[in-house]
């Protein structure tokens, strides 16, 4: 795993792996939604079109907010897996604190893009 910088949004991730608070993957994300369990969900930049479609109807019908960053194979190696288009952060403060980095552009948006993350926040949260 890659050692990640003071400030990195990297370090948050294998922190909440590490503390069993990722649901890494399309169904264990979906199912994190679904019971109320995700307060952060992030999509990697080269997901399918209809993962980021499926995804953002499902945040924003669950009230959760959608962060688009890094790339599947970055989130791979994040989780402990070849690949990984999505997953679900599910302890608030470490979603908080995650939010917050990636808002600030600590750690790039991945290991190839260079660009800022999209972050969707729900007019009702």
């Amino acid at each position: 795993m890659p050692v990640a910088a003071k400030g990195d949004p990297r370090g948050l991730l294998g922190l909440a792996r590490k503390a069993g608070r990722l649901a890494a993957g399309d169904h264990a994300a979906r199912h994190a939604l679904q019971d109320g369990r995700a307060a952060l969900v992030v999509v990697a930049e080269d997901a399918g079109a209809a993962c980021r479609r499926r995804f953002a109807h499902l945040t924003a019908r669950e009230a959760v907010p959608m962060v688009v960053w890094g790339r599947k194979a970055e989130l791979g190696v994040l989780t402990g897996r070849p690949q990984c288009a999505v997953l679900a952060v599910t302890d608030k403060g470490l979603a908080a604190a995650l939010r917050e980095r990636l808002s600030a552009g600590a750690g790039g948006t991945g290991a190839e893009s260079g660009g800022e993350p999209f972050v969707t926040q729900h007019s009702h949260l």
